[in-house]
């Protein structure tokens, strides 16, 4: 099997855990869409996605990428922000301050690379975060909107903007 998602047997596909792919629902709706346009003559692949991976407990954790132990792994150098979630001004109305969010950034450059939260509206924060991801936007462009207050996501402002400055070379 590739990352088409064929199996050995003629026009037969597989999806989901079966094709090896992550035990996730949305993985294996994302495997169903590449099958569905692969058996129509596309050329989808598994092998650009980045899968989020979420858990509903209360509060939820989510995390998408790399996070520090991958990167030293892959010898990849990042910047590190982790300010205390007093900073997202909706942890304070909630009294959710013990929750956290953390980011990592090439350290050569401003590519986002992980992102982990555990805290309420994980999930829809991380979402945010893994579609600048996919998308390439340097972690600025993501910094800098203005967010509508009071929610989560905003904090994400605040977040980004306590990552250590580029070192110069």
């Amino acid at each position: 099997m590739n990352d088409r998602l064929p199996t050995s047997a003629d026009n037969v596909w597989a999806i989901g855990e079966v094709a090896g792919s992550p035990q996730f629902r949305h993985v294996s709706v994302d495997d169903f869409r590449i099958v569905r346009n692969n058996m129509a003559g596309g050329h989808r692949s598994t092998g650009v996605r980045l899968i989020a991976y979420t858990l509903f407990t209360d509060p939820p954790l989510a995390r998408v990428g790399l996070n520090e132990t991958d990167a030293l792994r892959a010898r990849i150098a990042v910047r590190v922000a982790m300010p205390p979630m007093r900073n997202v001004l909706r942890t304070e109305a909630t009294d959710e301050t013990q929750d956290f969010m953390k980011v990592l950034v090439g350290a050569d450059d401003d590519r986002l690379l992980g992102f982990t939260m555990i805290g309420s509206e994980a999930g829809e924060v991380l979402a945010a975060m893994q579609t600048a991801m996919v998308a390439g936007i340097p972690y600025p462009q993501l910094r800098d909107p203005v967010i509508s207050h009071l929610t989560v996501a905003e904090g994400l402002g605040p977040l980004l903007e306590k990552l250590p400055e580029r070192a110069v070379k």
